[in-house]
């Protein structure tokens, strides 16, 4: 038995080139699927097994679609010629979608050997059962298992595929092959990245433990893009037939051939199908330089020239955000299609360096962390940023004790929301507990929007878009009004916002929170205060919330069309930067209160200072004391200052000679260097001595090269009639082939004409017929007889039997009362025994006897007196019973004689039958002769008409042969010497080789020569700056001429001024004594010193509140914190904008600061760059560079908002995008898909209308209109 196993066609349209409007990638996967269908015709297989994905895209029927469901039924169609028989399995449906599937099963009903399964079954043929498990719709299961968490959800659905797997092993019968096909993930596989899969709770898998269970002799995979065989079992992944993007490159792609083993197992080969290869190509910041400096073609020969050839090529690249901007990647992209690649699928940034003196603050949410963080880059002192933290941390304390939203940390996700009269709808509710990646779908003016995006947006803030707040009450004359009811979690906290508006104009807002199972009124007195609280607890406004987590398709340039002051304070809302508005207030204050302390100090000092001024003069004698001390000390000073002239002469001479240690240190490393450079520059010159050695040669590489290309052109001219000679050549073997084939035919059918005429002569009939005929015509009489009387035997049998029985019966009774009888007998004897004691005894009182035999002697002999009464029924009763029996004997005896059948006539009729039986057997001989001389009469007919048909093809083909062969042999000189020409070509190919290295030797050259003239110049330079060093050591060796004289003068000075000072010291012993007298100054000159302390401290504090005031204002670290981010905001903008555009446009976010009513504002602006234009504002660019740019901010928003501390959002509701290309569409859904894997707790939600978007997504809503509204089915 031999089966095809193939999987993952994919078939549909996928980013490539086009050429006369065909797409170039579905041709390889074309391509693919003929080296499947050549090795099928080739190998013959029993079963080809197709086991899922066919499509690459489940879709609704579109022009598109219905070529791919063409290009499928056209190799099933093939696969089902050469095969016996043909399973197409469906994948999962956002590839195989039912629409298609569908027709594939329309298309082949009439075929017998091909079969479309959409469920799961077991198709049972004569040597094998096949068991199907197609891909399954998570949304019939979800029916079986609602409410469960996505986790528990998988767990019950890979329990439910384990049960299936084995309850359909159970339906295969246990003499014929078992084999499973199915498109799901087995644990233990390896993925497209290769890594192992192991991790279940991902997806719905099935179990390892459930395949050997069901132990079937084959499991034939799908699903999986690798192919592989899982452990050492009978399990096959057969992997996609062709490459389909950057995962798969560098592994193989192709199908299984399994052949089954004599003694059990599989002989299983794997054959590749000749996909296209995908080639990375890597940049770095050099590279990048070189580009934008113009030398594309030195990188190109460097980096990829020569291996691109016929591949898809991407360029991932590292570099600064200068080069980044500077790079024109369309320029590249042609290049790289210059250079043969098949088409450059993408250049993007792998990293952009951001170079900037600066930390990241966004890091932490800790404003105290910020804060010193902050302080450090303005380079203040470790010790005062201790204390401004100290200073800060009431500060920070009170800041957020009044910010509601500080209350609130952790996720924000929605849980239901139910309308009541609103806009479409009459009354709805959903809930949002099991969306995780979903689509909204419906016609337009369903109610797509009005329920996820309008509700929640009305309900939290009631910015209706008609303007009035009135405007969403349903537009039914009954509905008087209307009702939004939105529940939501922050973290562990759930609220409820319920909001009412009637058609007058008043309106009901109500907040609660569900505390132990109850809900607590959180609102306040005033609509407005508890609008304003609602506001506080999500942290958020509308323009906020609208841009980043609930998308309209009016609003995606909601971000980008806004003010640049107001971009920031979206920002700083996005990052729970409000507090700091309350720290910078509190610290004001505080640097107020302070300030006015410290000005009612200064006036108490200025008091004791009038004092003092009030006190005079001190006495006489400390003035007279303190003038001869200042002569000591002017004396003493003029000695100080003539000793440290000379000291200062002496420092400089000894600097000097320090200077002249390090010149001649530095003479040795210009040495050093100087003969590196020769070295160097030695090295360039052999350089240019190998390229002129090679470019010496450049007449005969152009010689060969010229020779190469005359043969060639001369292969060119003679391929033609080569081509048409190994035609002739194929065409006359293959007709002799057929001449030898229809030879054998003809002889075939000769002889089985032959066979058939002496079959004929040995049919025909014997003279013994008639009198067999008359025979056994007399043996059907005599058997029918026979058959009459053998009834009538049965019946005798049947009567005799009964019978016997009623004989049995009257017998048994008989011996049933004579062994009653006999048993009455033996207990009498047993009492006579006892009885026969009482006459032995010799006990005087018999009767009055108190021991135990005599007083079963005495019952004994009272029992004996019973018997003849007993012994009379026993009698009766036999009488009675014998006499019915003996009735039914008489009875069934009459009936057995009353049958009349006769032993004897039945022994004669068989002995007659036995002996004409032969005759009959040979009558059914003669007439299966008859029917055989019928039969032989028409087979040697038909042989001879078929012969005569072959004998006519043979003549025609042997005509045909003759002629091909003529047209051959004209042909085959001219093969000759095609041959000979192509030897040629392939001895000079190298040649061409050499004459691509001249351009690169000549490059190499000149690059050398230019070297060489560089280094040259540096070893003069050098050698100059060697002289000037000695230069500069002659003049430190004169300058430091003298010094040990200077040193002795130096050391004497010393002394002079030590003996002054003791006379200085002396004379201040004696003033001691007389400030004695200035105590009363001295008391008011310390309470003046206390109170400058005082106000030092308060002017510190108040100087402290300033900086405090400072860094927390909007210039202060919140404008740290967003230029922090600002960098990752734009790398997630342009990641996603260059997965839109092919990486050919790009965001630019700049911070400015702006003078605005004489105080600093800090304003974002955003400008939209595009290769080879200047960059622009968003508002001069076209719908569709405004819909990509603002898109890939918004999704960058979303996610920075999903990462981010405090409040994150757990939600990402988005209309429809307009203006976009079907690129745009898959890096769009690509983008959705990113957030989505990363942040697995957010809920996304998109309106669409796109079935290949639809066909991303797991998980589908619809909305539909019906007479009483607008209603939600999922």
């Amino acid at each position: 038995m031999k089966i095809l196993h193939t999987a993952d066609w994919h078939l549909g349209t996928f980013r490539s080139p086009v050429k006369d409007g065909v797409n170039l990638r579905t041709e390889d996967t074309k391509r693919c699927l003929n080296e499947l269908v050549r090795a099928a015709k080739e190998e013959r297989p029993d079963y080809s097994l197709i086991s899922g994905d066919v499509f690459h895209v489940g879709r609704l029927w579109s022009e598109r679609c219905c070529e791919e469901i063409i290009t499928a039924i056209h190799y099933i169609r093939e696969l089902a010629m050469v095969s016996g028989q043909v399973v197409v399995m469906r994948g999962t449906p956002n590839h195989d979608g039912a629409g298609q599937f569908n027709v594939l099963g329309e298309m082949f009903a009439d075929s017998r050997n091909v079969h479309i399964v959409t469920t799961p079954q077991v198709l049972s043929f004569y040597d094998a059962d096949i068991a199907v498990l197609p891909g399954f719709d998570s949304g019939i299961y979800r029916t079986k298992f609602p409410g469960l968490s996505k986790e528990d959800e998988n767990a019950a659905i890979t329990n439910e595929l384990a049960n299936i797997v084995t309850g359909l092993k159970a339906q295969c019968r246990q003499d014929k092959t078992s084999i499973l096909m199915a498109h799901y993930t087995v644990p233990g596989c390896n993925t497209e990245s290769g890594q192992t899969m192991m991790m279940t709770q991902f997806e719905p898998v099935i179990p390892q433990e459930a395949l050997l269970a069901a132990d079937y002799d084959l499991v034939a995979l799908g699903h999986i893009h690798r192919p592989q065989r899982i452990l050492s079992n009978s399990w096959y992944y057969s992997g996609a037939v062709n490459a389909i993007n950057f995962n798969d490159a560098g592994q193989e792609r192709g199908f299984w051939l399994h052949t089954d083993l004599p003694f059990g197992g599989w002989d299983s080969s794997f054959i590749k199908t000749p996909i296209r290869e995908f080639k990375t190509i890597c940049l770095d910041n050099e590279d990048i330089s070189q580009l934008n400096a113009g030398a594309v073609d030195m990188v190109a020969t460097y980096k990829w020239r020569g291996e691109v050839d016929d591949k898809i090529v991407r360029i991932h690249y590292t570099c600064s955000a200068e080069n980044s901007k500077a790079l024109n990647t369309a320029l590249l992209e042609k290049e790289l299609l210059d250079d043969g690649a098949f088409m450059v699928w993408e250049i993007l940034p792998e990293k952009i360096a951001e170079f900037a003196n600066r930390q990241e603050l966004a890091n932490t949410t800790d404003p105290e962390e910020n804060l010193i963080r902050y302080l450090e880059e303005k380079q203040f002192p470790q010790e005062e940023i201790q204390a401004l933290v100290l200073k800060a941390r009431p500060v920070i304390s009170e800041a957020e004790a009044g910010m509601t939203a500080a209350i609130n940390t952790g996720m924000f996700e929605p849980v239901e929301i139910t309308v009541r009269n609103y806009r479409n709808y009459e009354e709805e509710h959903f809930s949002f507990e099991n969306i995780s990646f979903c689509t909204i779908n419906g016609q337009n003016g369903a109610g797509k929007s009005s329920l996820f995006m309008d509700a929640i947006i009305d309900c939290l803030y009631e910015e209706p878009r008609e303007g009035e707040l009135t405007g969403w009450i349903r537009n039914d004359e009954k509905a008087r009004s209307g009702a939004i009811i939105f529940t939501f979690r922050i973290g562990e906290k759930t609220y409820r916002v319920t909001r009412t508006r009637a058609r007058s104009g008043k309106g009901t807002l109500n907040i609660a929170q569900l505390v132990d199972g109850d809900w607590k009124d959180c609102s306040k007195e005033r609509y407005n205060d508890t609008q304003q609280e609602i506001v506080d607890i999500l942290g958020m406004d509308s323009l906020t919330f609208k841009s980043c987590a609930l998308i309209m398709q009016d609003q995606y340039g909601l971000f980008l069309q806004a003010k640049p002051e107001e971009r920031i304070e979206v920002l700083g809302t996005l990052l729970g930067l409000g507090v700091y508005q309350a720290m910078e207030k509190i610290a004001q204050d505080k640097a107020k209160t302070n300030a006015a302390k410290n000005r009612e100090l200064k006036q108490e000092i200025e008091i004791h200072s009038s004092t003092i001024s009030q006190l005079g003069n001190p006495d006489e004698a400390l003035a007279a004391c303190q003038a001869e001390l200042a002569g000591y000390e002017r004396s003493l000073q003029a000695k100080i200052a003539e000793r440290d002239h000379q000291k200062l002469i002496l420092a400089n001479q000894q600097a000097a000679a320090e200077r002249r240690t390090k010149l001649l240190a530095s003479i040795t490393t210009l040495q050093s260097k100087k003969a590196a450079t020769e070295q160097n520059r030695d090295v360039q010159q052999a350089i240019i001595k190998s390229s002129t050695e090679f470019l010496d040669g450049r007449n005969e590489i152009m010689e060969k090269v010229a020779e190469y290309n005359s043969m060639v052109e001369k292969e060119k001219t003679l391929a033609a009639e080569t081509a048409l000679y190994l035609s002739k050549k194929n065409e006359a073997e293959e007709l002799a082939r057929q001449a030898e084939t229809e030879r054998l035919n003809i002889d075939g059918y000769a002889a089985k004409i032959k066979q058939k005429e002496y079959e004929l002569i040995l049919a025909q009939p014997t003279e013994q017929a008639s009198v067999i005929r008359e025979k056994a015509a007399e043996y059907e009489r005599k058997k029918a007889e026979l058959e009459e009387l053998q009834e009538k035997a049965v019946a005798y049998q049947q009567a005799k039997t009964e019978h016997s029985v009623a004989v049995f019966h009257h017998d048994e009774t008989a011996g049933k009362f004579d062994t009653e009888r006999k048993s009455l007998d033996e207990q009498k004897k047993v009492l006579e025994k006892k009885v026969e004691i009482l006459g032995e005894s010799g006990c005087v009182d018999i009767d009055n006897a108190h021991c135990r035999f005599l007083q079963d002697a005495i019952e004994a002999r009272e029992k004996l007196a019973r018997f003849d009464v007993l012994y009379a029924d026993i009698a009766a009763r036999r009488d009675c019973e014998l006499a019915k029996s003996k009735q039914v004997v008489d009875k069934k005896y009459a009936e057995m004689h009353a049958v009349g059948f006769d032993a004897a006539a039945l022994t004669v009729l068989q002995t007659e039958c036995a002996a004409l039986f032969p005759y009959a057997s040979q009558l059914e001989t003669i007439k299966q002769r008859e029917s055989k001389i019928v039969l032989l009469k028409a087979d040697i007919e038909n042989l001879r008409v078929n012969m005569l048909e072959v004998e006519t093809r043979l003549a025609a083909v042997r005509q045909r042969a003759d002629a091909a062969a003529q047209e051959r042999d004209g042909y085959a000189k001219s093969f000759e010497e095609h041959t000979e020409v192509e030897s040629f070509i392939l001895m000079l190919k190298p040649w061409l080789e050499k004459e691509k290295q001249l351009s690169v030797e000549e490059v190499r050259r000149t690059g050398a020569l230019d070297r060489v003239s560089e280094l040259s110049a540096e070893i003069e330079d050098l050698d100059r700056e060697i002289a000037e060093k000695q230069t500069e050591i002659g003049k430190e060796e004169v300058a430091m001429c003298g010094i040990e004289e200077l040193t002795g003068a130096v050391a004497k000075m010393n002394a002079e001024v030590d003996a002054v000072s003791a006379l200085v010291r002396e004379q201040q012993m004696k003033l001691g004594a007389l400030r004695q007298k200035s105590e009363q100054a001295a008391s008011l000159k310390q309470q003046i010193a206390a109170l400058n302390e005082r106000q030092t401290e308060y002017a510190k504090e108040a100087s402290d509140y300033e900086i405090l005031k400072t860094a927390f204002s909007q210039n202060g670290v919140p404008h740290q914190i967003i230029r922090s981010i600002i960098p990752q905001l734009g790398a997630t903008s342009n990641t996603i904008l260059g997965q839109m555009t092919g990486g050919k446009m790009g965001v630019d976010f700049r911070l400015e600061k702006l003078q605005k009513n004489g105080r600093e504002k800090t304003s974002l602006d955003i400008f939209i760059e595009e290769n080879g234009k200047p960059a622009l504002p968003y508002l001069s660019k076209s719908g569709g560079e405004k819909v990509k740019s603002s898109l890939s901010v918004i999704l960058a928003l979303a996610e920075l908002k999903s990462s981010s501390a405090g409040i994150q959002l757990g939600m990402l509701f988005i209309d429809e995008p307009p203006f976009l290309d079907s690129d745009g569409v898959e890096a769009y859904c690509d983008a959705l898909e990113t957030i989505q894997g990363r942040y697995r707790n957010i809920k996304i939600m998109a309106i669409t209308h796109d079935p290949t978007m639809k066909a991303r997504f797991p998980q589908n809503i619809d909305v539909v209109k019906t007479e009483n509204g607008s209603r939600v089915v999922y």
